[in-house]
């Protein structure tokens, strides 16, 4: 269980995150992409296909016609704005939360990611 005052600590750090300019722009361009309907026809195309070719590898087949699919639905989600912008949208979320871990990390002389490399 966490103790209270960490937990009010761990809150304040989570206010703090949110009110960054990387979380603000994340969620913008989340919405952006949530409405962007052409793109989330292709994410859904997409899913389907993947979920078919993994079936098919783990039966021990390769089928390259759905993987040229794949790579065609990729790439046309590559050409969408609203998709770019919210894998770098997030990218930056995501180093902005690794480098708070590292932060913390030093802080308290732990390594998370040594500790699972062991």
């Amino acid at each position: 269980m966490v103790p209270d005052f960490v937990k009010e600590k761990a809150l304040a750090l989570a206010v703090a995150i949110q009110e960054t300019d990387e979380y603000k722009d994340f969620l913008e361009k989340e919405d952006g992409l949530k409405k962007d309907k052409t793109a989330q026809e292709l994410l859904s195309k997409f899913q389907e296909k993947q979920r078919e070719f993994i079936s098919k590898q783990l039966n021990g087949e390769v089928d390259q016609e759905l993987l040229g699919e794949l790579t065609e639905i990729q790439a046309q989600l590559n050409r969408r704005e609203s998709v770019v912008d919210f894998l770098d949208s997030y990218n930056r979320l995501i180093n902005l939360l690794n480098e708070i871990g590292e932060i913390i990390s030093k802080q308290i002389e732990f390594d998370f990611g040594e500790a699972y490399r062991s």
